[in-house]
């Protein structure tokens, strides 16, 4: 399969700032894209390449953006300790903090809630609530996954821990959790909603990938891959 460009933006040099590029995500029907970079954050017409707005509000690096499921929010986190939420016509609407930088954020694709984490807790926000309910963790959490029907969500850490946590009231308490040898940088659950049981795919930094069947006893192994690099990232097709 062979990609072409469509198009490209240089992102402006301010103040001698790195310009990195720390995460990019979609609003859900791909028009309007959301850049994580510097202290600001970029939203785009995805399809005629403007910039649209240029959000200020966080005080250090962006290192994570997300949009939800219904398109009617995007959140942003970074060095700050602060999450932002914003709505789709990028005013913001809400601020909380955590007493760590922001690792990662994810929207529950059914529920809408917004899981903030950090390198010792994660947080649980919703529309309707007047709280964020925090959970305590043993290690920097890197990557988070929902499943499809909103019920698990899949925490990936440094000390080679994935915690699969059930969301029930907003308490999500562990179910189980698979043991790796290394830091667990990216995993995503499989989103065919033709399979019969959850599958979650895991990229470890001893240059593994393996899938798991979450409805076996304690994320039974499917298979393992030796990728022979450290992977930092993995995404599904829509179809699994």
């Amino acid at each position: 399969m062979q990609s072409a460009v469509v198009w490209s933006d240089q992102v402006p040099n301010r103040n001698n700032r790195d310009r990195a590029v720390w995460d990019i995500c979609f609003n859900p029907d791909g028009s309007q894209m959301i850049v994580a970079v510097t202290n600001r954050v970029l939203v785009y017409d995805a399809v005629e390449a403007d910039l649209l707005q240029s959000l200020r509000g966080h005080k250090g690096t962006v290192f994570t953006v997300a949009y939800s499921s219904n398109g009617k929010f995007f959140a942003s986190g970074g060095a700050d300790n602060t999450i932002i939420i914003w709505n789709s016509d990028a005013e913001g609407q809400l601020k909380y903090n955590h007493n760590d930088p922001i690792q990662k954020l994810a929207y529950n694709p059914v529920t809408q809630q917004l899981i903030s984490c950090t390198a010792s807790d994660f947080g649980l926000w919703s529309p309707e609530a007047k709280a964020v309910q925090k959970h305590k963790v043993q290690s920097r959490i890197l990557c988070a996954d929902w499943t499809k029907n909103g019920q698990f969500v899949a925490l990936g850490m440094y000390n080679g821990v994935v915690s699969i946590r059930h969301n029930v009231d907003n308490q999500c308490e562990e179910k189980f959790r698979i043991e790796k040898s290394a830091p667990v940088w990216c995993l995503a659950w499989n989103p065919n909603p033709k399979d019969s049981f959850d599958v979650l795919a895991v990229g470890c930094w001893d240059q593994t990938l393996s899938f798991h069947n979450m409805d076996g006893p304690n994320g039974t192994e499917l298979s393992s891959k030796n990728l022979g690099y450290n992977p930092c990232d993995l995404n599904f097709t829509k179809d699994g």
